[in-house]
């Protein structure tokens, strides 16, 4: 039995093996890409009239070219920008360098972009195959796989009922703009200092009407998409977070001698993400006059989080989460010890409109209703309180972020985009209206108009309003 599944596993992953592309000089000086076990990923690249191979060079060279062209290029502001989960970093490159282009012509940002194996098959294969508390095993992994496959059909079928019934209650739940509120709590809002913006949903009525008609006629459907996603869903979820830390510290296999363990422990950190950051504090360090903005869509913040952590000395100027899956609590730890210590920071979450979050229609209701995000928390994440839920949801980080980021809520702006709104949709009417809109060069997310609040807004509930 485990030698099928070893075969299995060898087959899948040479199916999602895909030919690396060849990417320019301009592009490798501007990319970082991470493997699945946080080592960086080099590219062939062409400079000049010759293509250099990844075997003719190594990562500090890499590093070495990218500090030496943002010293050439003259420009102060630095942009790191940290792609989102479920995305192979063969695929990423493309976007990385049609974007890195866009960015570097278009504005006066030296741009970095972070990508990093996480796609959802492959992230499930090494829950299944290979990661044992927490560690590649190369004996355990294989042996067990069998059982933990047994564990996660067993799961998806013995949740399947709470997990219709939290879609049925969401099918017909409170569908307004805003949750009922008392006077002190709509005082306390008002109290806030805390910039707190929600754009309008300018859909027609009819429209939320279907949306929830064909999710009700999906159910049966629904009975068998349910279990499988919530059969891979999960544990793959756990191996995405997971990889979010070994980009910094990789992890020692299972099987390691004490004598590794131990020679691994005093070493510097030695995943791709460190290595990065080490060379940008060290241009830091020399050239003070540097100043950084990053942003991370999805997943990314997960990144930003720990970078923000591990490297505090930096002026991180713009702070912008775009739909952030991590938690409340996660980005609360990372991000409020950092704003205090400097007020001249400030942190951006921006949301779709609560409405989208929690009606999107995936495949006309065939698939359990609501974004990414939404999932999360009903699915693939065991919160155990309020602010282990994500905060890329508008309803989690506005009633939530206030009590928690007390000290520093002056230095926080929630935005959440709205529906066919032309206050907040300002460059495609109909975007960002879902969670995969965010990072969409068209949207031009680089440029602070997209984070801020607009002008003007009205007022309801205590929370600033479109028009």
């Amino acid at each position: 039995m485990s030698k099928f599944f070893i075969i299995l596993f060898a087959a899948a992953c040479l199916l999602t093996t895909s030919c690396q592309p060849v990417i320019s000089k301009f592009t490798m000086q501007k990319m970082v890409a991470i493997d699945d076990e946080g080592d960086p990923k080099l590219y062939a690249y062409q400079d000049d009239n010759r293509i250099i191979e990844p075997e003719e060079y190594t990562f500090d060279r890499q590093l070495d070219q990218m500090m030496s062209a943002i010293q050439k290029s003259g420009r102060k502001k630095i942009l790191i920008y940290v792609f989102g989960g479920m995305n192979s970093v063969d695929s990423m490159v493309s976007i990385t360098d049609e974007m890195a282009r866009i960015i570097y012509t278009q504005s006066d940002y030296y741009p970095i972009f972070i990508s990093w194996e996480s796609t959802l098959f492959e992230c499930y294969l090494d829950h299944l195959f290979m990661i044992r508390r927490g560690a590649k095993s190369y004996t355990f992994g294989p042996a067990l796989s069998p059982f933990y496959l047994t564990v996660d059909l067993g799961r998806a079928v013995t949740r399947l009922p709470i997990n219709l019934v939290y879609q049925s209650y969401g099918a017909f739940s409170y569908d307004g703009d805003f949750p009922d509120m008392d006077e002190e709590t709509m005082q306390k809002i008002q109290n806030m200092k805390m910039q707190v913006y929600i754009g309008q949903d300018n859909y027609p009525y009819y429209y939320s009407v279907l949306a929830r008609t064909s999710y009700i006629a999906g159910l049966p459907l629904r009975i068998i998409t349910t279990p499988a996603i919530d059969t891979c869903g999960k544990s793959a979820w756990d191996i995405m977070k997971r990889r979010s830390k070994t980009a910094f510290i990789k992890a020692q296999p299972l099987e390691s001698s004490v004598e590794k363990e131990i020679k691994s422990a005093l070493s510097p950190s030695d995943g791709a993400m460190s290595r990065l950051m080490d060379r940008i504090s060290a241009l830091y360090r020399e050239h003070p006059d540097y100043e950084f903005t990053v942003i991370g869509h999805s997943m990314g913040p997960f990144i930003i989080n720990e970078m923000i952590s591990r490297y505090p000395e930096l002026p991180y100027k713009d702070i912008v989460y775009m739909a952030p899956a991590c938690s409340v609590i996660e980005a609360v730890r990372a991000l409020k010890p950092y704003l205090e210590k400097n007020p001249k920071s400030t942190f951006y979450n921006l949301c779709i409109h609560p409405h989208r979050d929690t009606q999107d229609m995936m495949i006309y209701g065939c698939l359990p209703r609501g974004s990414v995000l939404e999932w999360i928390d009903l699915y693939l994440s065991d919160p155990v309180s309020d602010d282990d839920l994500t905060l890329g949801q508008w309803d989690n980080a506005v009633f939530l972020l206030p009590r928690l980021m007390n000290t520093v809520q002056s230095q926080i702006v929630v935005k959440a985009f709205g529906l066919r709104d032309p206050e907040t949709n300002t460059i495609v009417l109909d975007m960002p209206g879902q969670h995969t809109d965010f990072g969409e060069p068209v949207l031009r997310f680089w440029e602070p108009a997209f984070w801020e609040i607009p002008p003007c807004p009205e007022m309801k509930n205590g929370i600033k309003k479109g028009r």
